[in-house]
């Protein structure tokens, strides 16, 4: 987003923050209706406004709005920061920005992570933040990105980490469905690097295909076990707890439901983060993600994600008993350790793990709720595909109709119903073969091809209308051809079209392809 659209977010989010918690739907609803991604997003700073409390969680517009007037705010790149020549910036979260930079001592590029200025006076938050980076930094295993040290440089707190160059899983997934091999090979390594990290207390939290890279030898790197919750820490690590209970962290379609409730989070946690990720691995969707985040959170509570074999048939076999164990809405109900978890995907590697489907207690209204799903989607694509045909039939009688009316109106007339129909027919193909083939893209592409299909249809039936008027005396059968024409392509866009997007992506019940994805650190 351009600056602008930043400074309309804080306006729009100080104004939500004002009101209560049940009336900020309907005001961002108002103010919003013609712009989604912005509506996306103050929802989604609201959401992590409602967990925010301790130093990590706080979102960057608390600490430092202006960064949201000006991106190119907090900048280092080209600077000298004590032993670290700073090359670039490679990625911007919530807590500050993150360089890619030369570590002068020891000869080695590093990711150097750059914490907000907002946070440097806070004297408990830069204690936790000393505490949590030098617990990480004891974490040591092949798929867990390194935490080399902390350092404080004319009174500013930096995070020097290893720098992990390659693919996230976020582009991969993105380019489609994996092949089984690889979804069970890249599963089986997160989970040995979460079984190290859980082996010592550590919790991501914010697991996410973002946060994780495959690196050119194939080997799967976790980034961002700085900012991780420890459990049980000892005395080494200064005897107490270094992230409070009760505070929400992660991200909208990761997170679990015990994080969405502010409540105590275990390694289970992670393991409901481990499945999602694994279930957008095998289908390249998301079974939880939304427009906004307040619908991505509602899901998580209480819709249960379609079955693998409903989304597409490439589904490993196997992988639907690991992905369904780790997203229950209990964590007693996910893996115990998981070493366990890792032990089931040994064996769904060696094809010892049967592939059971859920019992019927737990899956029959599932099943049954999957298929009106499906259903709804496959009507919303056949609006879209017959829509298309009609819109490119009647350019001929549009055309015929033409030599009929007066000059210059019949050329306004044709011309305006030509590029209506061109429109139309151009996005909803595109739509139709966003959803056939890049499932996890339908959305944000919905989201910017509505005002075109709005526009196109509207002009469409009302270049149609005046074309009937215009010959209704002389040519009448043709003239009720394109009065009824006219007439079918109001009803549909005004009754038919938001009743089959309702149905196929509905924000409560299974979704299949309604995803926004946002990025983010």
């Amino acid at each position: 987003m351009t600056p602008d659209d930043w400074t309309r977010v804080r306006e729009l989010f100080d104004s939500a923050l004002a009101l209560d918690i049940g009336a900020r739907a309907a005001f961002l609803d108002r103010e919003c209706a013609e712009h989604p991604a912005l509506r996306a997003e103050v929802a989604s700073l609201l959401a992590a406004h409602d967990g925010a409390g301790d130093f990590i969680e706080s979102p960057i517009y608390k600490v430092a709005p202006e960064l949201l007037a000006d991106p190119t705010a907090f900048s280092l790149a080209g600077r000298a920061i004590g032993p670290y020549l700073v090359r670039h910036e490679i990625g911007r979260g919530g807590m500050g920005v993150v360089y890619l930079a030369d570590d002068t001592r020891l000869s080695r590029r590093i990711a150097l992570k750059a914490i907000a200025p907002g946070f440097q006076s806070d004297s408990g938050r830069r204690e936790r933040l000393r505490r949590e980076a030098r617990a990480a930094a004891a974490l040591s295993h092949p798929g867990i990105a390194t935490v080399y040290a902390i350092e404080e440089i004319d009174n500013e707190l930096y995070l020097a980490c290893e720098y992990v160059a390659g693919p996230t899983l976020r582009a991969l997934i993105d380019s489609g469905p994996m092949p089984a091999d690889l979804v069970i090979d890249l599963a089986k390594q997160l989970a040995h690097a979460l079984a190290a990290a859980h082996a010592q207390g550590v919790v991501h939290r914010d697991l996410k295909p973002e946060n994780i890279v495959r690196t050119a030898s194939g080997t799967i790197k976790i980034l961002d076990f700085g900012v991780a919750r420890i459990e049980n820490v000892g005395e080494s690590f200064g005897g107490s707890r270094l992230t409070a209970a009760g505070i929400a962290i992660g991200t909208p379609g990761y997170m679990s439901p015990e994080q969405i409730r502010h409540e105590d989070v275990d390694f289970r946690t992670d393991l409901f983060a481990f499945g999602v990720v694994l279930y957008e691995m095998a289908t390249g969707t998301n079974p939880f993600e939304a427009e906004t985040a307040t619908a991505s959170i509602a899901r998580i509570l209480e819709a249960e994600p379609a079955p693998l074999q409903f989304i597409g048939a490439g589904a490993p076999a196997g992988v639907e008993k690991i992905v369904t164990r780790c997203l229950r809405k209990r964590r007693e109900d996910r893996y115990d350790s998981t070493l366990a978890l890792v032990q089931d995907l040994e064996r769904l590697q060696r094809g010892l793990l049967p592939a059971d489907r859920p019992a019927a207690a737990d899956g029959a209204g599932l099943d049954q709720a999957a298929v009106q799903k499906r259903a709804a989607l496959w009507w919303w694509e056949c609006h879209q595909a017959v829509a298309s045909i009609v819109y490119a039939l009647m350019v001929y009688p549009a055309f015929r109709a033409r030599l009929w009316i007066p000059k210059p109106w019949s050329l306004i007339l044709f011309f305006s119903l030509l590029a209506a129909a061109a429109t139309a027919v151009s996005v909803r193909l595109h739509l139709y073969f966003t959803s056939r083939s890049y499932s996890s893209q339908l959305t944000s592409q919905r989201a910017r091809a509505r005002p075109w299909t709005q526009s196109s249809d509207a002009i469409f039936a009302a270049t149609l209308l005046l074309d009937a008027m215009a010959i209704a005396s002389d040519h009448s059968a043709v003239a009720a051809l394109l009065l009824a024409v006219s007439v079918a392509a109001t009803v549909s866009m005004l009754i038919i079209e938001p009743a089959t997007a309702g149905a196929a992506f509905s924000r409560s019940g299974t979704s299949f392809v309604d995803q926004d994805r946002r990025p983010g650190r």
